[in-house]
This record gives C-alpha cells, sequence and structure tokens, in this order.
C-alpha cells in the first residue's frame, strides 16, 4: 500500500480536478514542464513532514503533519493577479469541503500562500502557492494505513 502522504497527494488532486479555471490541469509534482502559452494549471505535491508519537503501545502511533503544496501556474496576456486570486479561491474552498481528504488525514488547514507575478515578454507569467498543514496518523510500522 502507498505511504499515506502518496494517498494525500491523491486526495488532493481527486478535489481539485474539474475546478472552474484549471479544470483537469491537475498533476502531481512540482516538476512538471508546461509549455509556452499553457493555460492556467495546477501542480500537487508535499513538502516536508514532522512527526512525534502520539500514543503508546506497539506499535506505537504517530502523530504526522505534512506540507501540502498547490502551486497554480498561468501564462496569460494580463496582469495575472486576479486569475491567481480566483485559482485560490477554488482551490481553498474545494480543500475547506473535505479537510479530511477522503479520510486520509484528520483535518488540512491553509498555513501560507505566495503569489508571484512577472512579464515573459507580451505574455505575463504568475503563480500562487498555497502550502497547506496536513495533519494525520499512522503507526510506527504501517505507514501506508491512516489511523
Amino acid at each position: 500500500m502507498p505511504h499515506v502522504r502518496t494517498q494525500i497527494r491523491e486526495a488532493a488532486i481527486a478535489a481539485l480536478t474539474g475546478l472552474p479555471t484549471t479544470q483537469n490541469r491537475v498533476y502531481a509534482g512540482r516538476t512538471r514542464p508546461l509549455p509556452a502559452h499553457h493555460e492556467p494549471a495546477l501542480l500537487v505535491y508535499t513538502r516536508e513532514e514532522v512527526s512525534e508519537r502520539d500514543a503508546a503501545g506497539r506499535p506505537p502511533i504517530l502523530a504526522r503533519e505534512v506540507t501540502l503544496v498547490v502551486e497554480g501556474r498561468v501564462h496569460v496576456a494580463v496582469a495575472p493577479d486576479d486569475m491567481l486570486d480566483q485559482i485560490a479561491s477554488e482551490v481553498e474552498s474545494a480543500l475547506a469541503a473535505d479537510p479530511r481528504l477522503a479520510g486520509k488525514a484528520l483535518d488540512t488547514m491553509l498555513r501560507r500562500t505566495a503569489i508571484e507575478a512577472l512579464a515573459d515578454g507580451e505574455r505575463h507569467v504568475g503563480s500562487v502557492r498555497m502550502e497547506f498543514a496536513v495533519q494525520y496518523r499512522t503507526t510506527q510500522t504501517a505507514p501506508g494505513v491512516a489511523v
């Protein structure tokens, strides 16, 4: 069984697929090459994780918190700020609708948002990177099973 982190990413991708602005352009991983003049897209990946013993016993239960990153990217003819805000609004609403991420997490909370924009010739390139704290638990011996 895949690690619960993988299952969390998959659940987030499922929750984010079909949003009005990014539609089905939702990709796992931070290094997805996007073509020039691409349609608005989302990249979904995890970063650092911290864990600690949550309950004694054998096997011990670990309380974990992973950073889930959802990065919206645009390449548009006008300043991207409004579109990036729209993407952020859609993503935040979708993840707030199921903070347990299909039962894989205990909770999901937005922690940080970073917005970048620059002009690339005649077009504008922009991104909005939202970092969500996702809390979940596993036993120490079974990281593929959420408890």
